[in-house]
């Protein structure tokens, strides 16, 4: 995943914001691979046989709750924000593997099926990213941003082929 930010003054995230990006999302990052997994692959599957939307909200919220609980010693501010868009990935057991700032934000994740990369695609298209992103830019900066989310078609592609020949 790719994610852009644009302010009201520029396109690009001075090198303070984006030091101060990096080391918050490293650090949450790092304690949500801390996270125990079991706790995470108990909601994963309660929310794939969940039985309806309800259901599948109640996984949902288990999983967040957690998520907000250890990531608690980052800023107040942001811990809902970035529980949030954890979630969104975990609950569809989708890993994020590594996190790194230049001109925009890469995020490598790793999806360990065809369903799982399709999720992800899903979930970019759909613009929760995006906001998500936004909302969590914005309280760091202190200022208002818009994330702009992308997997590129040749990424897509590139891993849709590694997972088709990982299954086969």
């Amino acid at each position: 995943m790719d994610v852009r930010f644009t302010g009201p003054e520029s396109n690009k995230l001075s090198v303070e914001e984006e030091e101060k990006l990096m080391t918050y999302l490293s650090k949450a990052a790092e304690d949500v691979k801390n996270l125990d997994q079991e706790l995470v692959e108990q909601a994963v599957l309660g929310y794939k046989q969940a039985a309806g939307e309800v259901e599948r909200k109640f996984y949902c919220d288990q999983l967040l709750m957690t998520l907000k609980d250890i990531l608690t010693k980052h800023s107040e501010m942001l811990v809902p924000h970035t529980a949030e868009m954890y979630m969104k990935l975990m609950i569809r057991d989708i890993k994020i593997e590594h996190v790194r700032v230049g001109d925009s934000i890469v995020i490598r994740c790793r999806c360990k099926s065809t369903d799982v990369l399709l999720d992800l695609e899903k979930l970019v298209a759909s613009g929760e990213l995006d906001e998500l992103f936004s909302r969590i830019m914005s309280c760091l900066i202190n200022d208002t941003v818009t994330a702009s989310v992308t997997i590129s078609q040749e990424q897509f592609k590139n891993c849709l082929e590694s997972v088709t020949t990982d299954a086969g």
